[in-house]
């Protein structure tokens, strides 16, 4: 088969150390993660993105759901196959039937989201220079008030150490306990070699993705929309 990879910019470390290791040869295409600020913008660059592509079976989505930026997505040019996950966050947890518990408390960080422009470090920066930092840390308190802990994500792509300071920046706006948790990449892996089972949604050629064939509708209230 005959598959090209479209993935987010976040995802670069954990996506490479799953292709060395599955010795995966499908092409990358990477999208700016900037692109999740807006889910509108994020759907139409990812609709020009499939429409751009020739002569392959499959594209290969290293995507969640994210905030249903990919609904209405039409598999204009080749098959479309989705991780069935929320976002690029759930993505690197443990498998499935663990993951969702642990996101009620818990916002995550890995070296990608701390490194984005519009991470939330840098969102706050930004913020204090427009209100003051009394007011802007009120806001992300209540911004954050249904998490009390934060865990930077150990995913084995980088040294977690290098990126512990800046995390324990982003603790300290809303008091949140910081810790390192280990991370997982079985379903990057899976994405590259397959099978494509209960784990993924597959959108034949000339479908477009709709609520019906996700499952379900993401809830924004309930997960951490990144």
């Amino acid at each position: 088969m005959r598959n090209v990879i479209i993935a987010c910019q976040t995802l670069y470390d954990e996506l490479n150390l799953a292709v060395n290791e599955t010795h995966c040869e499908y092409p990358v295409v990477w999208v700016s993660s900037e692109y999740h600020s807006d889910p509108n913008r994020l759907r139409s660059k990812l609709q020009q993105e499939i429409d751009a592509q020739n002569g392959f079976d499959n594209i290969l989505f290293a995507y969640g759901f994210c905030g249903n930026a990919v609904i209405g997505l039409k598999a204009s040019t080749a098959n479309l196959i989705f991780p069935k996950t929320d976002d690029c966050i759930s993505m690197l947890l443990s498998k499935p039937e663990e993951k969702y518990e642990r996101m009620k408390e818990t916002y995550f960080l890995t070296k990608g989201w701390i490194e984005n422009s519009k991470s939330l470090l840098n969102e706050y920066l930004n913020a204090v220079n427009r209100y003051g930092e009394k007011r802007t840390k009120r806001i992300f308190q209540i911004m954050l008030k249904h998490y009390n802990k934060l865990m930077l994500i150990d995913t084995g792509a980088y040294n977690v150490a290098d990126y512990w300071d800046r995390a324990k920046k982003i603790a300290g706006i809303a008091d949140l306990e910081l810790f390192t948790g280990k991370g997982n990449l079985w379903l990057l892996k899976k994405l590259l070699t397959g099978p494509y089972d209960d784990d993924f949604i597959i959108i034949d050629k000339g479908q477009t993705v709709n609520t019906a064939s996700l499952g379900y509708v993401y809830d924004r209230n309930t997960y951490q929309d990144l």
